[in-house]
């Protein structure tokens, strides 16, 4: 099973309010071979979806070809 991954970054933004928003960004990879067998390149999008069960994630792979 291919395995990657997760990098967190946090970073804290002032509002013109006085309050500070604070946003956490988190990115992962996806291995080349298999970006590679499921033809993916900048054109592709992903669709992330919670299941109901713990831990299910369901992920949908969009590859928005243009002309």
């Amino acid at each position: 099973m291919k395995e990657t991954t997760v990098s967190v970054t946090e970073s804290t933004t002032p509002n013109p309010d006085g309050e500070d928003y604070e946003q956490v960004q988190y990115r992962t990879t996806i291995p080349k071979d298999i970006a590679e067998s499921l033809e993916m390149d900048r054109n592709t999008t992903l669709e992330w979806e919670i299941g109901g069960e713990s831990n299910k994630l369901e992920l949908t792979i969009h590859n928005n070809i243009t002309d």
